[in-house]
């Protein structure tokens, strides 16, 4: 996409959440559920440089399963102003592994509950949470969660005893037929955010466009949590499953179009224009989260 208007964004400014994808050179897992088109890191980094941010986490795309070698490649391209946060399989991955990814710049794996866990009871939940903490506790890495809301009271008691950061994507991902005060989780949620238990992503409204009284969730989040709080574009932003009902895992799915710059300054006027609190959600807090103390 071309950006029409400069956003003004901080020195040192994050994008927390976007993907790379290329099949030709790194062929997807056999059970994708679409076909993504190409989206390189060249094309990311060239929409970075027109945003005016300076640094990416990369995120696991599910159509790549467990495979992170376009994301390790893409990190080392990086040359160290990157992370990344990748998606494993706890039984079979060695401490080797792990320890090499940590070298390169990955700082978290990804766990996609979002189309799961509903037929997960809390049990079985927190034995699948429980089970990556184990391999990753003593990198301190951070666990990041695609989630619905609701699915929130399900692990929130547990939450705090994991050890490692929890990152939930998405802004929790609410259910858009309802305002997000009034649905499961979200008493959880706010709970946890307010006593720094868990980070959230400022990121993907697309996916819950029609939500009630966004600008309030919103708004509330960053009161009760301005420390907790990363911003990210979501480029270069898939349509996923939802945007697949057909099941056609041979047509080359297009992206959505999202006018990131027009989203950017909704999010500053969600912080009240407020500089310190922008500076927290593009630079200060990822920083933190993602462990970076390189100079800018």
């Amino acid at each position: 996409m071309s950006i029409s208007k400069p956003t003004n964004l901080p020195r040192g400014a994050w994008d927390s959440h976007v993907h790379v994808v290329d099949e030709e050179d790194f062929p997807f897992a056999q059970d994708h559920a679409f076909r993504p088109k190409k989206a390189s890191l060249e094309d990311l980094l060239k929409f970075e440089e027109q945003l005016g941010t300076d640094h990416v986490c990369l995120v696991a795309v599910s159509v790549y399963g467990t495979d992170n070698n376009l994301l390790l490649q893409s990190l080392r391209h990086l040359k160290g102003k990157g992370r990344a946060v990748v998606s494993i399989d706890p039984e079979t991955i060695s401490d080797q592994d792990l320890d090499e990814m940590q070298a390169l710049g990955v700082r978290g794996i990804r766990i996609n509950l979002k189309s799961t866990s509903q037929n997960k009871s809390k049990e079985e939940l927190l034995t699948t949470l429980r089970s990556y903490v184990q391999r990753i506790h003593r990198l301190k890495w951070a666990i990041q969660l695609h989630i619905g809301l609701a699915d929130i009271e399900k692990i929130a008691s547990e939450v705090p005893k994991l050890g490692v950061p929890v990152v939930i994507d998405h802004l929790a991902t609410p259910n858009e037929t309802l305002a997000p005060r009034l649905q499961p989780g979200y008493t959880e949620f706010m709970d946890l955010l307010s006593r720094k238990q868990v980070w959230v992503k400022l990121s993907g409204i697309y996916r819950f466009s029609k939500l009630p009284e966004l600008d309030a969730y919103v708004r509330e989040i960053l009161r009760i949590a301005p420390t907790q709080v990363v911003w990210a574009s979501d480029w270069p932003h898939t349509g996923g499953v939802a945007a697949n009902p057909q099941g056609d895992r041979k047509a080359v799915q297009d992206y959505r179009k999202f006018d990131v710059p027009a989203f950017i300054a909704q999010c500053k006027e969600w912080c009240g224009e407020d500089e310190a609190l922008i500076q927290k959600i593009f630079v200060d807090n990822p920083r933190r989260l993602w462990q970076y103390e390189g100079e800018d």
